[in-house]
This record gives C-alpha cells, structure tokens and sequence, in this order.
C-alpha cells in the first residue's frame, strides 16, 4: 500500500543538506555503457572501496548517473557502483540497486527468468537519517581561509568524523538483501551474512562519494567459466513507490502559474539500463 504526505509549502529547503558534488570530466569520457569484460582483479574485496580500480570504473551512465564496472573471476560475478551526485546517492539509499541477470541475452524486465539481487534493502526513515548524516559533511570553508588554517583543519576533521558515523549507520542497519530468482535459492530477504555467498558492502567515502559492492555467485545466475555466452544485465533505481516500504514524503511547490511542482521526482521516477556481458577467463 503508498502512503503519501504531500507537504505544500511556498519555499520547501531540500530534506537533506548535501555537499553538490560535480561529475569530474572523466565521466565524460566513459562510455555509458561497458564495453568490455574483464577478470576481477585477484585482490578484489568486497569492502564498499573501489581501490582495486584505483576508483576508475569503466561506464557512466546517463540514464542512471552512476560509475560502475563488471568483472567475473571463476567464481563470482561483479558489480562496483560508485555515486557522486547528491540525489542519486540518496536515491540509491532510499530503494537501494537492481541488479539483474538474465543468462538468455533477453532484454526483458519481465522475463521469467530473471533474476535479481537488490542492496541496500533499508526502511526509508532509516536511510534518511544516514543521508542526513553524511549531509553533514558540506564543508564552507570561510572566504579568507587557507586549506592550511586551523580553522579548515578543524572543519575538515569534524566532517571526516561525520562521515565515519555515517558509515557506522550503514553497517548497522543494512543488514538485508533482497534475491529473485537465484537459482537453488527460495525468493525472499536474506542476511548480509547468508550462507549463500552472496556478499554485498556500501561506503561513504571523503569525497561525500558513495560507493556499492556486490559479488554473486556464477553457479546461482546459471552461468559458468566453461560457457562463454553472453548474457545481459540490467542496472535499475527504482521509484520510491515501487519500492513499497510505507509512507513517502513528497514535498512539492507551486509554480508561477499554480501548477504543482514535485520536488522529489527524480526520486520517484524509474532509471535503469541494459548491458550485455560474456564471462571472462584467465
């Protein structure tokens, strides 16, 4: 069931004060889509850092503004995700990523066989109460100050230490993964900590980017290093109604013409894209 809470306001500040973090140049140069497979790279963790790609990912994509990159070893497949825009970030938080395989190549969200893994999987006041955190980190550093000052230093320190909560929030609390369609496993939410070794992590970093870590096993997506056929993945943030984890707070204004205006329809609105990937060997 949506529950709604329209809050009408002439002037509504944003719910969460974050620190606009522009996309670097580089996304400009990455292909919106992977265009090649890759072998993760043996000391590959599953820790929320993308430090084994020296945090250059592969893609950006448009549809969805995220980094991301997939690679395959013998065992697992993998999906690092990394965020630098506010909103997406929230949005992220909010109804967490789609992750979906379909080892046929069938672009199709409603194909039978599917299958999906979704994290983070957090109630919604939990996850703005972590964001609300990490909007703590806005830095205004004092016109007249140098990075150098004490006073910047101070500030700086504050706001790593924010930071530091926040990703103590996170760890507490998301403790679920939402699976359909693994095979030889039932649908349903499982531990972060599942028998299944389905290994999953989430981190704010200190450039207030956040980045997502998901590993899977070959055997549960029906894939294997012996078969080299491509198959396709969707990478999905989906609206915070369709999410269906209780009340949504929509916060609108009114336009010069009275029109109403939603403030958070880019949290509320469905971005995904499809990739086609083929395992790769050593």
């Amino acid at each position: 069931m949506r529950n709604i809470i329209l809050i009408s306001a002439k002037w509504v500040l944003p719910v969460v004060a974050l620190f606009i973090v522009s996309i670097t140049a580089n996304a400009q140069k990455l292909p919106t889509v992977q265009k090649v497979s890759l072998r993760a790279p043996t000391n590959i963790k599953i820790d929320g850092q993308a430090t084994e790609w020296d945090n250059k990912l592969q893609a950006y994509n448009n549809a969805t503004d995220i980094f991301y990159t997939i690679a395959n070893d013998d065992e697992n497949l993998y999906l690092t995700v990394r965020a630098t825009k506010p909103r997406i970030i929230q949005k992220i938080i909010a109804v967490g990523i789609g992750f979906t395989i379909n080892n046929l190549a069938r672009k199709n969200d409603k194909a039978s066989e599917n299958i999906t893994v979704t994290y983070p999987f957090l109630e919604f006041k939990t996850g703005e109460n972590i964001i609300s955190t990490v909007g703590l980190k806005s830095v205004n550093i004092i016109p007249g100050l140098t990075d150098t000052t004490a006073e910047t230093a101070f500030v700086r320190k504050k706001a790593d230490s924010l930071i530091i909560i926040a990703n103590k929030m996170f760890e507490n609390q998301s403790k679920i993964i939402k699976i359909k369609g693994l095979i030889g496993i039932t649908d349903t939410l499982i531990s972060v900590y599942n028998e299944q070794s389905i290994r999953v992590a989430g981190l704010f970093d200190n450039t207030k980017a956040y980045t997502l870590e998901v590993a899977i096993p070959l055997k549960h997506l029906g894939l294997s290093i012996d078969n080299l056929s491509k198959f396709s993945y969707n990478i999905k943030l989906i609206s915070r109604f369709d999410a269906n984890k209780g009340i949504v707070r929509t916060y609108y204004r009114y336009g010069s013409a009275g029109d109403q205006i939603d403030m958070n329809a880019d949290l509320d609105s469905t971005t995904d894209f499809w990739g086609d990937y083929t395992l790769v060997k050593k």
